[in-house]
């Protein structure tokens, strides 16, 4: 059905500092030209390193790209930038990860997946890598969870978030869980841990991406920096989750630092075992943000 015609697809690539792998993206983005009437927004947020001029040198005349250079360097903003000010609601929109590359076929897959499925308002892309590939899979089926590396959304859902102007804390870290809960139209706790035919996993569509290797320096860094990253998501989402339930959802927080202070009071520092050192790392950031500093 796709392929006899071009269907309008606005693509959104989060890129923050990746000079040397933003273009692998682009270009697997690139390879559903003709099979989808795409336009394509490169989101550089907060780029200090070669991003901005590899993009600029290589797609300056190239119609389907868009780079859009926004100052501060957070995927939230990013986010709500792409869904209140460019997106509209003819298209279907995917959203990637500037450091991952979709599988040939993919963004095709992902639209199928929701032509097939009139209920549902989003649907998430599989990781085609990784030493927890299969838990990871497990974990998005199971509890109806898009991964951020790699989704969709229909026009409807984009235009009832517009609407509603619904737009993720600036700062949030794990946009994609809170995501999965809105598209489930699941506000609380409930719409982190429940599957709902809203949202749905195509496995057919795959990413990859670079693994990390402890082995390396750098990469042990970024990955003990991705671990803290994971404990600061649990603890914003956990807040949030809780003033939705006691609140309701008639006002969203504009910012993580809102956040904190709308809890009362920030998480202490208890042992935890051995990722004591990341609980106290991620305790520490949000305290530090609490005071206002």
């Amino acid at each position: 059905m796709i392929e006899n015609q071009a269907r309008a697809c606005s693509v959104a690539i989060f890129a923050h500092n990746l000079s040397g792998v933003i273009v692998r993206c682009i270009e697997s983005v690139l390879a559903s030209k003709g099979k989808l009437d795409l336009r394509i927004y490169v989101l550089a947020n907060g780029c200090t390193d070669g991003t901005i001029c590899e993009i600029e040198r290589q797609y300056a005349e190239v119609e389907h790209v868009n780079l859009i250079n926004i100052p501060i360097a957070d995927k939230a903003n990013a986010w709500n930038h792409y869904v209140h000010r460019i997106a509209t609601i003819q298209s279907t929109h995917i959203f990637i990860d500037g450091d991952v590359v979709p599988a040939p076929d993919s963004l095709i897959r992902l639209i199928e997946s929701l032509d097939s499925q009139p209920e549902a308002n989003a649907v998430g892309a599989v990781p085609s890598v990784g030493r927890d590939r299969a838990g990871w899979v497990h974990r998005m089926i199971r509890f109806g969870r898009v991964s951020g590396g790699l989704y969709g959304l229909t026009g409807k859902f984009v235009n009832y978030l517009i609407s509603n102007q619904i737009k993720i804390p600036n700062g949030f870290v794990g946009e994609d869980f809170l995501l999965s809960a809105w598209a489930k139209d699941l506000w609380g706790n409930e719409g982190l841990y429940t599957s709902n035919p809203k949202l749905v996993i195509e496995e057919r569509a795959t990413f990859a991406f670079r693994q990390l290797s402890l082995m390396r320096l750098a990469d042990a860094k970024t990955y003990f920096k991705r671990l803290v990253r994971y404990r600061l998501r649990d603890y914003q989402l956990g807040m949030l989750m809780h003033y939705f339930e006691s609140h309701g959802i008639d006002y969203i927080p504009l910012s993580v630092e809102e956040i904190y202070q709308l809890a009362g009071k920030p998480p202490g520092y208890y042992w935890r075992g051995k990722s004591t050192p990341i609980d106290w790392l991620a305790v520490f950031k949000i305290r530090q943000a609490w005071r206002g500093k």
